[in-house]
């Protein structure tokens, strides 16, 4: 799910690091320590669900597109909105709309809230199957946005008989009004840098900082879009379900057609449940369980992240050193020597001030480096064992390059950006909105962070944050969807797909949805990473065309390889694959650059 991991901070323990290793020296790392003061910059160690604007989500030299690279010139606000889809040319080849639907659809003579489309035309008119809807998770996370960068390498895989569409959701990118608590993308920025520089955890003061953090925003948030007709009432997910619903019906389409990933299965779960009768092919993929999601409690995310982590050492060794350049002789030292730099960055920051901007490394901008990269391994992996491999030899000059890799750098620039471009607050007002209405105890938060460390001592302080932004919203929905979330007759079987270790939506998360939802198909990918986009898989790309162009389910225990392995690279043979093979396996490597963040906010 495009969870976001939180912005707030915990810790290692030393049972975590390998017995009888020689403890790593704070001094080669600070070899050139500089006694200037330098700017700290810190990460923001939150996820969400967006397939959004992360560090680690970087254009692809191929199909993966950048809106602005594109057209940098675009501007959704000269697109004049309608209560009908009327499309426009944009972006080089797609169509662009902007759709006027109620506000409140208890009150449908009341105002509108204006919906951004963006949609890739089928090019096989001949065998024409419809549109299918895309959704990127966040929650918040810009569909528009999605299709720009990767709606042509989705097209590939589920075949050119299919439109390929993208909204974004009420509050978010370029629909209106926007989920907006600051003046400016600036002031968010300016914000976000007063952060705390510590991990949270149980033993100091780092809890109460963020809490008044997060106290601080809801409150802004509450007088700027709460309030009787504020958007943040109405941006429930079941509010968006039902924009899906008249979407489809405007297309002309009976049923959906769908595939959502990370938060975007948990909006899969909502519509599948409230339109039974309306389902086409909807595919959901890396699931989230929406029972956990509507409880407010964010506990069962991180299952599987710690056999994520120490994939990263697996590989690793496994690559050797031409590969890696962390390689050790087995992958418990390099693990070993990984969290020996972590407790002696702890003890002895590491400032580069030859980055621009200056950088201060600290454990909570390595351990979050970390967490994210466990996202998408793939992609990833190599920038830590990089950044890690830069320190233990004190080498300023790769750091500075670095830099803009291991935290999202600042800057002041003069230019407003378009609202489609800046952040928002929209995550808060969907994920606790949506949400069993539950107030900050200290002491019950205590007990949510020591079950989030059984299943993870290093992620938890990392994703307990969620808990403490949604204790301090106050603006409740005027639609919120307390239904059940299952369903006993769709009117056709959902797809549910799963990578084997998701680091925040874990495969038996994916079992559990499957159950609720008859007849339903399960597929596993046997790889690390967020979504199953996260490692190309030849045999899972088959299985998601199938499913699309003639809602062929996989059979029962189906488990698809992966392609390619972090650091090792590709393990198939693509010598002995048909043209046709080959092409969408490169395709699907294509979609390994967005994966989503779930929880990032």
């Amino acid at each position: 799910m495009d969870f976001v991991p939180a912005k707030v901070e915990g810790g290692l323990y030393p049972s975590q690091i390998s017995p009888g290793t020689k403890p790593f020296s704070s001094r080669t790392v600070i070899s050139r320590r500089n006694k200037v003061i330098v700017a700290i910059i810190t990460v923001a160690a939150t996820v969400a669900w967006n397939l959004c604007r992360d560090t680690f989500d970087l254009p692809s030299s191929k199909d993966v597109r950048s809106s602005a690279a594109q057209d940098p010139e675009f501007d959704w606000f000269e697109l004049d909105p309608a209560s009908d889809i009327q499309w426009t040319d944009c972006y080089s080849g797609d169509k662009c709309a902007r759709l006027l639907l109620p506000w409140d659809y208890g009150t449908p003579e009341g105002p509108s809230a204006t919906i951004a489309l963006r949609m890739i035309p089928a090019a096989n008119r001949d065998n024409y199957k419809g549109t299918i809807l895309i959704n990127p998770g966040g929650p918040g996370g810009s569909g528009t946005s999605l299709v720009g960068r990767a709606g042509r390498t989705i097209s590939r895989i589920v075949g050119d008989s299919f439109d390929i569409l993208g909204f974004d959701p009420r509050g978010t990118g370029a629909s209106t009004p926007s989920a907006n608590c600051f003046e400016t993308d600036s002031q968010r920025k300016l914000w976000n840098l007063q952060d705390d520089h510590r991990l949270l955890n149980l033993t100091d003061d780092t809890v109460e900082f963020q809490w008044a953090r997060a106290n601080v925003v809801a409150q802004r948030c509450e007088a700027k879009i709460g309030g009787e007709w504020g958007i943040a009432r109405f941006m429930s997910t079941a509010d968006v379900a039902r924009d899906m619903l008249e979407i489809v019906q405007k297309l002309g389409q009976e049923k959906l057609q769908y595939w959502g990933f990370s938060y975007g299965s948990v909006l899969g779960q909502y519509f599948s449940a409230i339109y039974p009768d309306k389902v086409g092919r909807v595919i959901i993929d890396g699931v989230y369980d929406s029972h956990n999601y509507r409880a407010a409690l964010w506990d069962s995310n991180l299952a599987d992240v710690d056999t994520v982590i120490s994939s990263f050492f697996q590989f690793c060794h496994q690559a050797g050193p031409d590969k890696c350049p962390l390689y050790d002789s087995s992958p418990e030292k390099i693990r070993a020597r990984y969290f020996n730099l972590l407790h002696a960055v702890e003890a002895e920051p590491v400032p580069v001030p030859s980055a621009e901007p200056p950088l201060l490394i600290t454990r909570k901008v390595l351990q979050a480096q970390l967490f994210q990269a466990t996202y998408k391994p793939l992609t990833a992996f190599s920038i830590v064992a990089d950044t890690i491999h830069a320190l233990e030899q004190g080498n300023q000059i790769a750091l500075a390059k670095l830099a803009p890799r291991i935290v999202d750098p600042t800057e002041c620039k003069c230019t407003v950006p378009k609202q489609w471009e800046a952040g928002n607050e929209a995550w808060s007002a969907i994920a606790c909105g949506d949400a069993d209405p539950r107030p900050f105890d200290a002491n019950a938060f205590a007990q949510h962070y020591l079950d989030l460390a059984k299943d993870s001592d290093f992620a938890a302080p990392l994703w307990a944050g969620s808990h403490l932004k949604c204790g301090a919203w106050r603006v409740r929905p005027k639609w919120r969807w307390t239904g059940p979330l299952e369903a006993q007759n769709t009117s056709h079987p959902l797809l549910v797909v799963s990578p084997q270790y998701d680091p925040v939506c874990p495969l038996r998360d994916a079992k559990a949805v499957q159950k609720r939802y008859h007849g339903a198909g399960l597929l596993v990918q046997n790889s690390h990473g967020h979504c199953s986009l996260s490692a190309p898989s030849l045999c899972t790309a088959k299985h998601v065309r199938a499913y699309m162009m003639n809602g062929t389910l996989p059979e029962p225990g189906t488990v698809c390889e992966a392609d390619e392995l972090p650091f090792v690279g590709s393990v198939a043979n693509v010598r002995a694959m048909s043209q046709e093979d080959a092409e969408l396996l490169e395709a699907m490597r294509g979609l390994s650059e967005v994966v989503p963040m779930l929880g990032k906010h």
